[in-house]
């Protein structure tokens, strides 16, 4: 599978790399393509790619750092690195332009917390005479910035930038999937629900050659062999051990529409003071959650707010897989298919939601303060609140073929909401996003905002 766009990403790296000394920090969730960006700018390149193995120690990783020194310089017998001094003062000595990439760089913290000081000694006294272009990488977002944006950190400041990479945008997830022969717009619109813009997944349904979601389900999830099998509890136990198992009970919750603290509290029989922990993890070191207000809130810890996930896959996994472990493992994998693609439509529903947010977010942007969604306590809420000083929009969002007679009650509905919204000012707007909507035109002619979407990019 070719490599994917993040042209803006590849152009800034060029431009760090022709003037060194300089500092990169790459970060964003797992599998979102952060080592495939640092390998395509690396091709044909002197560099260095050292992984952070949480698994040894920093005496066997720099034993094995320095073979591997040795071995892409082509210097055997001229470097010897065993300690993490030895390692800075050799990098920082390379007589020639040299890329040095640590992948999962925040790992150091629990393995050897002085190298992130020694980096900032070596980085302050050294750099200025050297020809390095340091890469540092890393999933843990909330540490890796942590490490270079919080005041008290050695490394505060020492970045020339710092990157966060996205997943793909809905728009570009159906050119990738058009690539890859998916040509059908169901088909895309079904494999972006589930596996929402991370790339990574997409080389699996090249490598298993899927071309919609009974496919994808089929073989890269409902088998004994499967290679998404483990997914989301591999990455649990992975970062957090032996609590694995409450961050699954937490996912398993919001999965089910608890996004509320105390939702969450007394679905996993949790104490609701024992959660912020485990929901900072969730949400800053791993990206699998966020927390979101109202648009009309302008404090982001409000009380109103709520945790939804941020990945696609990983709600539908623990959704799905996690919360039907018993006959996942017993090989039910017919009768647990069955039941996701009942179940499918409903189900994807939030995804569908929110990816159309997310493209009319980005139309709107340039006529709109604030976009987002809105509700309040009672429980009344509204998909899409745009907000602007010249007027308001609000739009309801259907994962489903409407009739103009669906569309009409919809906007019914959303008329009698707008009261419930405190502070609005202005003209509103009133509108529907579906799938596709019969009928449009004479709703479009009565002023109302009505968009399909394949009129956002999709589907098509």
């Amino acid at each position: 599978m070719r490599f994917y766009d993040r042209e803006k990403e590849r152009t800034l790296m060029e431009q760090l790399k022709r003037t060194p000394p300089s500092f990169l920090v790459i970060t964003g969730r797992r599998r979102v393509g952060k080592t495939e960006l640092i390998r395509e700018f690396c091709r044909d390149k002197k560099s260095l790619y050292y992984y952070v193995d949480q698994n040894k120690s920093i005496d066997i990783m720099m034993e094995e750092f320095g073979r591997y020194t040795a071995t892409i310089l082509d210097m055997p017998g001229y470097v010897k690195i065993e300690t993490p001094e030895a390692l800075l003062e050799f990098l920082f000595s390379y007589e020639q332009p040299v890329i040095v990439v640590f992948d999962e760089f925040q790992r150091f913290l629990k393995i050897h917390p002085s190298f992130i000081s020694q980096v900032q000694r070596f980085w302050d006294m050294k750099s200025k005479t050297s020809g390095v272009f340091f890469i540092i990488s890393g999933s843990s977002v909330g540490m890796i910035r942590k490490i270079f944006l919080e005041g008290e950190s050695p490394l505060f400041k020492r970045a020339d930038n710092i990157l966060t990479l996205r997943p793909f945008l809905p728009r570009d997830c159906a050119g990738i999937l058009a690539d890859l022969g998916i040509k059908d717009p169901e088909a895309q619109l079904d494999l972006y629900l589930l596996f929402g813009g991370t790339i990574y997944y997409c080389t699996f349904l090249e490598k298993y050659q899927c071309t919609n979601l009974e496919d994808a389900l089929d073989s890269l999830v409902l088998h004994d062999l499967a290679p998404f099998r483990r997914e989301m509890s591999d990455v649990l136990i992975e970062e957090f051990g032996r609590e694995h198992a409450t961050y699954h009970e937490i996912l398993a919750a919001i999965a089910e529409g608890k996004g509320a603290q105390k939702e969450i509290a007394d679905f996993t029989h949790l104490a609701p003071t024992s959660l912020p922990p485990y929901l900072k993890d969730l949400t800053d070191l791993l990206g699998i959650i966020e927390y979101r207000v109202p648009v009309t809130e302008y404090d982001r810890h409000s009380k109103m707010g709520r945790y939804i996930f941020s990945d696609n896959f990983f709600r539908f996994y623990a959704r799905y897989i996690y919360r039907n472990m018993s006959l996942y493992q017993s090989g039910q994998y017919g009768l647990l298919k069955e039941k996701i693609l009942s179940e499918w439509k409903g189900f994807s529903g939030r995804a569908f939601e929110e990816m159309v947010r997310t493209l009319l977010r980005e139309d709107l942007a340039s006529q709109y303060e604030r976009i987002g969604s809105w509700w309040n306590r009672r429980g009344d809420e509204i998909d899409l609140l745009g907000l602007g000083p010249a007027g308001n929009l609000a739009v309801e969002i259907k994962n489903r073929h409407l009739l103009e007679s669906d569309a009409r009650s919809i906007l019914h509905t959303l008329e009698q909401k707008i009261p419930l919204v405190k502070g609005l000012t202005g003209p509103m707007t009133l509108g529907v996003a579906a799938r596709t909507i019969k009928g449009r035109e004479t709703l479009i002619r009565e002023g109302y905002f009505i968009r399909e979407i394949s009129d956002l990019g999709m589907g098509k």
